[in-house]
C-alpha cells in the first residue's frame, strides 16, 4: 500500500505553522497526507489572550474528530486549541510543552515582553527583503524559503505570537495524548530542554522541511494510533 493510500484512509488532520511562518512550512507534510489542512492565522484582537484566540480559532475550525498538532509556537496554540475542539491527539513538532522548556533566552525577555508590542516588523521586513535577490536560494534554500515567509507575515500577528511566547505563564490542561518529536540540533528551541517521544539526529527547529521522512512517519504512527484507541475492534 502506498503512503498516500494509507494516509487516506486516517482521519482529519490539523497543523498550525510557527512564528513568521506559513502552511509551506508542511509542504511535504500536504504531499503525504491529503487530508491536512494547515488553518490561517486570525488577526487577533487587541491585548487577546492565548486562550481567547484559541477559543476564537477553535470556533472557525469547527467541531468533529481530529488530530491537531504544530511547528513552534505553533504546537503551544495547539494545546490551547485542545481545550475548545477535544482532539484525539497533539502533536508537537520542534516545539514545548510547557513555559519551563523554553529557552533561556525566551525566559530572560519575559521582563522586555511588552516591547514587542512595538516591534517595528515592517521594518525589518523591509530591511531584509534584498536578501531574496542574493546567492541565499542556492546557497541556503531552507532558510531563504523561511526568510521568503517572514517577509509575506501579518505583523500585527507576529507581534502577538511572540508576546505570547514571553508571555506564556502556564501549560493547559490536555485530556488527549501529546506526541512530541524535536530536531536533535534545534538551537531555536533545544531539545535538552524538553523530553521529546522522538528526536531526530541532525534535524534543526524546521525539521518538517529539512527531515520530512523522520516527521511524517511520526505522524503516521500517531495517527494509526489514534485510529486503533478510537476503534478497538481493528487491533
Amino acid at each position: 500500500m502506498t503512503e498516500r493510500n494509507v494516509a487516506d484512509e486516517l482521519p482529519r488532520l490539523m497543523l498550525l505553522s510557527g512564528l513568521a511562518a506559513d502552511e509551506r512550512i508542511f509542504v511535504a507534510q500536504k504531499l503525504a497526507f491529503p487530508q491536512l489542512s494547515v488553518p490561517q492565522w486570525l488577526a487577533p484582537f487587541k491585548n487577546e489572550p492565548l486562550d481567547d484566540y484559541a477559543k476564537r480559532l477553535a470556533s472557525e475550525i469547527g467541531p468533529g474528530p481530529c488530530v491537531i498538532g504544530g511547528a513552534s509556537f505553533g504546537g503551544i496554540v495547539a494545546m490551547h486549541l485542545a481545550r475548545h475542539l477535544n482532539p484525539e491527539a497533539v502533536i508537537l513538532i520542534g516545539s514545548v510543552r510547557s513555559p519551563s522548556e523554553l529557552p533561556m533566552y525566551a525566559r530572560l525577555a519575559r521582563p522586555l515582553r511588552c516591547l514587542t508590542l512595538w516591534l517595528p516588523v515592517r521594518a525589518m521586513q523591509w530591511a531584509m527583503k534584498p536578501l531574496l535577490c542574493g546567492p541565499l536560494r542556492t546557497a541556503m534554500p531552507f532558510v531563504h524559503g523561511l526568510l521568503s515567509q517572514f517577509l509575506q507575515s501579518d505583523p500585527a500577528v507576529f507581534r502577538w505570537s511572540l508576546h505570547q511566547i514571553l508571555n506564556w505563564k502556564s501549560a493547559p490542561a490536555c485530556s488527549c495524548p501529546i506526541y512530541h518529536i524535536h530536531g536533535a540540533r534545534d538551537w531555536v528551541m533545544p531539545a535538552k530542554n524538553t523530553v521529546p517521544d522522538k528526536i531526530v539526529p541532525g534535524a534543526g527547529h524546521v525539521l518538517s522541511l529539512t527531515h520530512p521522512h523522520e516527521v511524517n512517519e511520526f505522524i503516521r504512527f500517531v495517527m494509526k494510533r489514534t485510529k486503533l484507541s478510537c476503534n478497538p475492534s481493528s487491533h
